[in-house]
C-alpha cells in the first residue's frame, strides 16, 4: 500500500537523517582544513542546512562557513559572518565561536577587532565546544590574539602572550604545535634565527591542518632570512608556495620571496615579487611587505610608485605598525618635496 511505502521511507529518512549529518559535516570539515576544498565545504554546508540539523550544528555549519570565506579571500563576507560569531560567541559562552571570529578578524587586519573579543568576554554559560574542550577551546582563542598583538607592532606582548597560552594549554597536540609554529615566528622576527630554527625542530607538522603546512615552511624561510641564509630562506618559501590551500597562503608566499631578494640585495626580483603580491586577489594584513616594496621602489629611483605602495599600507592594513612606519615615510617624501 502505498500510504504504509511512504510511513517506511519516512521512519528510514527519520533514522538515517542523523549519521547523515554528521557524515557530510565531517567531510565538510576534511574539506576545510586537509583539501583546501573551500567551495566544496559551501556546498556541503548547504546541503546540510536543507537536512534541518539542530542549533548546535547549525552554529557550527556558520563557522565553517566563515572560515570558507576568509580562505577563499572573500574578506568582507567573512567579517560580517565573524561579527555575527563574536557576538553569539559572548551570548553562549562559546570559545570556539569566538575563536574563528578572533582568526578571521586578525586575516582581515581588524587587530583591535580580534582584542576586544576577549575584552568583552563574560562568564561561561554553556559548553557547545565539540572538537576541542572549554580549555583548549579558550587557549586556541588567545593563541590567536598573540598575531593580533605583534601585528600592532608590540612583539613583547605577543611573546608573554605565548607564554601564557603554553602554561594553561591542557596539551592538545594541535595546539601544542600551533605555539611552537609561533614561537618560532616571533623569534625569527626578534633576531633570533637559530632559536627559531630550533623551535621548529621540535614540531610535527602532522599534526597541524594540513592547509596550513604552507606556513610551517614560511616560518622556517623567515629564520633562515634572520640568519642571511638567502637562498636556503628562498627554497623554503617556493616548498611553501606549493603547498598553499589558501588563497592568503599564496599571496603571502610571494611577499616572502620578495622580502628574502630585498635582504639579499636582489632589489629588482624584491620588486617583482611585491607587484606580484600586492596584484594578488588577497588583500587582507601584509602592511610589512607592502612597507618593504615602498622601501625597494624608494632604492631603484622609483620615488612616487614608493609612495603609491606606501599609501596601500594606510588603505590595506591601517591598524597595523607598519601603517604608522608607513604615514612616517609619507610625511617625510611630503616634507622633502615641499623644500
Amino acid at each position: 500500500m502505498p500510504w504504509l511505502a511512504l510511513a517506511l521511507l519516512t521512519m528510514i529518512a527519520v533514522l538515517l537523517r542523523k549519521p547523515l549529518i554528521e557524515g557530510l559535516f565531517a567531510l565538510a570539515e576534511e574539506c576545510s582544513f586537509q583539501w583546501g576544498a573551500y567551495r566544496g565545504t559551501l556546498g556541503i554546508t548547504r546541503v546540510i542546512g536543507m537536512l534541518g540539523a539542530d542549533e548546535l550544528t547549525r552554529r557550527s555549519l556558520r563557522q565553517l562557513r566563515v572560515h570558507a570565506h576568509e580562505a577563499l579571500g572573500q574578506t568582507a563576507r567573512a567579517v560580517e559572518g565573524a561579527r555575527r560569531l563574536a557576538d553569539e560567541a559572548r551570548a553562549v559562552g562559546d570559545w570556539g565561536l569566538a575563536n574563528t571570529a578572533i582568526n578571521t578578524f586578525i586575516n582581515a587586519g581588524l587587530y583591535q577587532e580580534a582584542l576586544e573579543v576577549e575584552r568583552r568576554w563574560g562568564p561561561r554559560e554553556v559548553d557547545d565546544a565539540e572538537e576541542l574542550g572549554p580549555d583548549e577551546q579558550e587557549a586556541l582563542a588567545r593563541f590567536n590574539l598573540c598575531e593580533a598583538l605583534y601585528n600592532l607592532g608590540d612583539w613583547e606582548a605577543a611573546h608573554e602572550c605565548l607564554r601564557a597560552v603554553e602554561e594553561s594549554s591542557a596539551g592538545e597536540p594541535l595546539l601544542r604545535h600551533a605555539i611552537l609554529m609561533q614561537r618560532a615566528w616571533i623569534q625569527a622576527h626578534t633576531g633570533q634565527g637559530e632559536e627559531a630554527l630550533a623551535t621548529l625542530g621540535r614540531l610535527n607538522r602532522e599534526d597541524i591542518p594540513r592547509v596550513y603546512w604552507s606556513e610551517v615552511a614560511f616560518t622556517r624561510a623567515a629564520a633562515l632570512l634572520a640568519l642571511r641564509r638567502y637562498d636556503e630562506a628562498g627554497n623554503e618559501a617556493r616548498a611553501g608556495l606549493k603547498l598553499a590551500r589558501r588563497v592568503a597562503s599564496t599571496r603571502n608566499g610571494l611577499f616572502m620571496l620578495g622580502q628574502i631578494a630585498l635582504a639579499a640585495g636582489r632589489q629588482e626580483e624584491a620588486a617583482r615579487h611585491f607587484e606580484a603580491g600586492a596584484a594578488h586577489p588577497y588583500k587582507g594584513q601584509g602592511g610589512g611587505a607592502l612597507l618593504a616594496w615602498g622601501d625597494c621602489l624608494e632604492k631603484l629611483g622609483q620615488g612616487e610608485r614608493a609612495r603609491d605602495a606606501w599609501r596601500l599600507v594606510l588603505e590595506r592594513d591601517p591598524q597595523s605598525a607598519a601603517a604608522r612606519e608607513a604615514a612616517s615615510r609619507l610625511g617625510h617624501a611630503v616634507n622633502l618635496s615641499s623644500t
